[in-house]
């Protein structure tokens, strides 16, 4: 099914903006955005060193390198401005994180190293009889002993790794990977974008931007879907400071988060501290223009027009209700609905 409008909605910037830069757009760049071509709005976003630096960090996330096994140094510092110059590809990148000390340290030992790569990486399930064999021999491998893994030949752990980089399904587990997370459903196994990534890793971010210009993804982008903690912080300091946490801040209400087993009041408290903190950066209401800012207000923090009754609700509470711009914005954050996009 084509689509008609083919320009960006508020709707579809706030989709984009959430699974390319894992926050929601500034005021500045929901202006620069708004109405613009989509073709041209998506490369915009995904050729950013922002997009890559996102991108590296929830692969870093994804195979559990946080908090003290967080790779460090300038060539992992490096990566993300390498990716955006086309000096590295995606499989480069997680090639660094699994030769990694963190990496190796977060998983010891032949049985868990190995284990974690087929799963993380190949996407194998150790329950299938097929698997058992593959994991013996990648632990003799990973011992330093020669053998044979995967098709080829090897005999340290360095090897282990090369091949599991160089095989069909590495390329196959990451793009179906981000073709769950943006369309909510596995890339099928024959797939071109298979074929295509594993000829030639360059392809891959292109890859992706031809799904996030499809139509399917449009039309996808008009549901919502749950913000991981790691967006909803960066959405959260976004629209209420105008700028990201900066790693720390990041990480310890990130932690503070996962260990509740319902998030969600968290989450509403976070946004209240930061309003009460004296340093939200909030939309101007101006005397007699209530409606234009509640009307502003739902945009930016719900990405959608507010319904007749929502509207008139929360301007009467404005002029004669004797409630400020903080309340409204306030409301809003701490909903159910804000905590999706």
């Amino acid at each position: 099914m084509l689509i008609g409008n083919r320009k960006a909605t508020t709707r579809f910037l706030q989709r984009l903006s959430f699974d390319v830069l894992q926050r929601s757009l500034s005021p500045s760049e929901l202006r620069a955005y708004l109405d613009a071509e989509i073709d041209d709005v998506v490369p915009r976003l995904l050729q950013t060193h922002e997009a890559m630096a996102a991108w590296f960090d929830e692969e870093q996330f994804y195979l559990l390198l946080i908090d003290n096994f967080r790779p460090r140094g300038d060539n992992i510092d490096r990566i993300p401005a390498r990716l955006q110059k086309g000096e590295l590809t995606a499989r480069d990148a997680i090639g660094e994180l699994l030769l990694s000390t963190g990496f190796t340290q977060r998983n010891p030992g032949n049985d868990t190293f190995v284990t974690v790569v087929l799963e993380q990486c190949l996407g194998y399930s150790l329950q299938e009889p097929r698997t058992k064999p593959i994991l013996e021999a990648g632990k003799k491998i990973y011992d330093g002993q020669k053998g044979r893994f995967l098709g080829a030949e090897g005999n340290s752990q360095s090897d282990l790794l090369r091949i599991v980089l160089a095989h069909p399904d590495f390329a196959r587990h990451l793009l179906s990977r981000h073709h769950q997370r943006l369309f909510g459903q596995p890339l099928a196994k024959d797939a071109p974008e298979i074929a295509a990534v594993t000829a030639d890793w360059k392809q891959f971010f292109p890859v992706l931007g031809q799904w996030l210009r499809s139509d399917a993804y449009v039309e996808a982008a008009a549901g919502k879907k749950p913000k991981t903690e790691r967006q909803f912080l960066r959405g959260l300091y976004m629209d209420l400071l105008e700028r990201t946490p900066q790693h720390d801040e990041l990480r310890n209400l990130r932690n503070a988060m996962q260990s509740m087993a319902d998030p969600a009041p968290l989450r509403a408290v976070f946004a209240k501290v930061i309003l009460d903190s004296g340093k939200a950066r909030l939309p101007e209401c101006a005397a007699g223009q209530e409606q234009a800012f509640v009307l502003g207000c739902f945009h930016r923090y719900l990405a959608r027009e507010p319904e007749p009754a929502e509207l008139e609700k929360f301007t009467a509470a404005l002029q004669h209700g004797g409630a400020r711009p903080v309340h409204v914005v306030r409301t809003l954050v701490g909903s159910v609905e804000y905590q999706n996009y």
